[in-house]
């Protein structure tokens, strides 16, 4: 992966969430961390050591790049459409995009090998206007749909390539994973229609930033889906630096971190401790406007408000503007 680390200090909490945005997909991209992602996933990669995995994803893991929108997930090249292609971002400009698109092939054999298309969405938040499994089976439909005269011609639907739209949510009151799949109900008869069924693949992982411990009783599934969470937590947890950070991804989860990994990391770590500072500041900083507010409102004069609150009546005067108070005294 190509290393681009942004030096420009964000002046907002804005601008600190953009950047820490970018740089959390960046850390997501390194293949040794999609490959414990894979093994905690995706049925054919269980129980894989995550080096052999890595070593399975193909060509370049694509970030922000693929848009997700129909008739521009592929590029056309004369007749032919091929490859995970990206797109001009200035032509395509405002087009949802991927956060995170691959391809991994399930094995080294040649014969029994045969590739999945794994697609990774951050969230930062559950979100309030919309619901994310549908979301996510919009995702996934398009990477079904996209395949088409790229994975395979024609008629021919037994080469589709099944897909993985894995989700991250942030910030979410406990730990969870879910596996949104189809199901074939047999409703009348005995037969039971071939193929199909497994092509699509939803998972979605809600982590709430608190490292956790594995518990001895988890069964199997669980103690995947649990050190699923584990380690993303253990990822983006604010309460960390980089040093325990990197040592834990290595000791408890068998992470290889290499110099530019550790180097995304720590870049990472700094916007999300620059966030945390510049939130809690704006924090008291509403705290104080709202103070200002209701004081005038009570009756308090700007001289009264100013000496209370350690300003000049001009600060206290722009304040009740800014928020549309009208001064009548």
């Amino acid at each position: 992966m190509t290393k681009e680390i942004n030096n420009t200090a964000p002046d907002t909490v804005d601008e600190f969430s953009t950047q820490y945005d970018e740089q959390a997909k960046k850390v997501l991209g390194y293949k040794t961390v999609l490959a414990f992602i894979l093994s905690k996933t995706v049925e054919e990669f269980k129980g894989m050591r995550g080096k052999d995995i890595a070593d399975l994803i193909e060509g370049e893991v694509y970030i922000s790049k693929v848009p997700v929108d129909p008739g521009y997930t592929n590029i056309t090249d004369a007749e032919r459409i091929t490859g995970l292609n990206t797109e001009d971002s200035e032509r395509n400009e405002g087009l949802i995009r991927y956060d995170i698109l691959f391809k991994v092939r399930t094995s080294r054999d040649a014969k029994k090998s045969y590739g999945i298309i794994i697609n990774v969405e951050m969230q930062k938040d559950k979100p309030t206007s919309y619901k994310l499994s549908n979301r996510a089976v919009f995702y996934a439909c398009r990477l079904i749909s996209a395949q088409k005269q790229r994975e395979f011609r024609h008629m021919q639907f037994n080469n589709l390539v099944k897909v993985y739209s894995i989700w991250i949510v942030a910030n979410m009151e406990s730990n969870s994973v879910n596996h949104i799949h189809f199901a074939q109900d047999t409703l009348y008869g005995t037969y039971q229609w071939k193929g199909g069924t497994d092509m699509i693949n939803i998972v979605i992982a809600g982590i709430t930033g608190e490292p956790g411990k594995s518990e001895e009783d988890d069964s199997p599934e669980e103690a995947d889906s649990r050190d699923l969470c584990r380690m993303l937590n253990t990822l983006f947890a604010v309460n960390l630096n980089n040093r325990e950070r990197c040592e834990m991804l290595l000791d408890d989860f068998g992470i290889d971190i290499d110099e530019g990994l550790r180097e995304e990391v720590k870049v990472m770590c700094n916007l999300g401790q620059g966030l945390l500072e510049k939130g809690e500041r704006r924090g008291v900083r509403k705290a104080k406007e709202e103070d200002i507010i209701n004081f005038y409102k009570a009756g308090g004069s700007l001289v009264m408000i100013a000496q209370a609150m350690s300003k000049t009546e001009e600060e206290i005067k722009e304040v009740l503007i800014d928020h549309g108070v009208i001064l009548d005294h």
